[in-house]
């Protein structure tokens, strides 16, 4: 679909893949729902009931939210119409209001997921006095829409920052699903999958525990640059793997504390070894070990 002329208004996966998707299990519960919904509407139907219509996806960048909207799309067998709402805000002024109509239209007419991504850009437009006429008038278009949306198809809105948005918008959504970050399992099991056997149990689970608070887009950056550069530099990826962890480490603070302590304890990794691989001096480690372990 073109954007008057202008180029690709939205991107159209036929065959999306949702492989690799890691979510705690409540969150993978609602997902497993909103399939399970779809391929029994039959007998929601006898009950005079419909499936849920339309999901706002929240959580920090990285977390999965793209990646689980192409899950739902290939498990119910429907091809993922995806739009930018940040891109199209900025990029089609004058026609926005006109462009957004026809790719809801499209996607009712078509079935299909429709991922409404960067949803909060919404809210900045909804914040901005400096347009009165379109900016408002795209708004206006999509919550209305959201207000009727009962279509074959199922909606999915993504941000990464729910708390700009209107509390009346989240009522116009049939789920509202939450994507935290990955806790100790899920950095677990995608560590693992994304080293494909390369690390034992013990280590995979120590790299777990020393990445707290690192997304899966975070951790699979983390081992695919270590896996390139294990293959360039001919070196162990455990080892490069640890170096890029150190890399990554905070310049200072607890956390970088608990890495280095982690290494050394763990890893086996010399005091000496960690310093050069940080690029500080020798006592500057063994302070940060003792702070941790007092």
């Amino acid at each position: 679909m073109e954007a008057g002329g202008a180029g690709p208004l939205v991107d159209v996966d036929v065959s999306p893949d949702g492989s690799g998707l890691v979510l705690p299990p409540k969150v993978q519960a609602e997902l497993d729902e909103i399939v399970l919904e779809r391929k029994r509407d039959s007998l929601l139907a006898l009950r005079g009931m419909t499936p849920s219509h339309s999901a706002l996806f929240s959580g920090p960048p990285g977390v999965g939210k793209t990646l689980a909207s192409r899950w739902v799309a290939e498990q119910v067998d429907l091809p993922l119409v995806s739009l930018d709402l940040a891109a199209v805000l900025s990029s089609y002024l004058g026609t926005s209001g006109r462009n957004i109509r026809d790719v809801l239209n499209f996607a009712k007419s078509t079935p299909c997921v429709l991922l409404l991504d960067e949803f909060d850009a919404l809210a900045k437009a909804r914040d901005d006095d400096s347009d009165v006429g379109e900016l408002k008038r795209i708004v206006n278009v999509l919550l209305v829409e959201l207000d009727r949306w009962e279509s074959r198809s199922f909606l999915i809105a993504a941000t990464n920052h729910a708390q700009l948005l209107d509390p009346a918008i989240g009522r116009r959504f049939d789920r509202i699903i939450n994507f935290p970050l990955p806790g100790l399992r899920e950095r677990e099991i995608l560590i693992a999958e994304k080293a494909t056997g390369a690390l034992d149990t013990a280590i995979t689970r120590a790299i777990a525990e020393i990445t707290e608070g690192s997304s899966p887009s975070d951790l699979t950056r983390l081992i695919e640059r270590a896996g390139r550069r294990s293959i360039l530099y001919e070196a162990p990826f455990e080892r490069v793997l640890l170096t890029e962890l150190i890399s990554a480490s905070p310049a200072s603070g607890k956390k970088r504390d608990v890495i280095w302590q982690r290494l050394h304890r763990e890893f086996g990794l010399s005091l000496r070894a960690i310093a050069d691989l940080a690029g500080v001096s020798h006592p500057t480690v063994s302070q940060a070990i003792r702070r941790i372990e007092k």
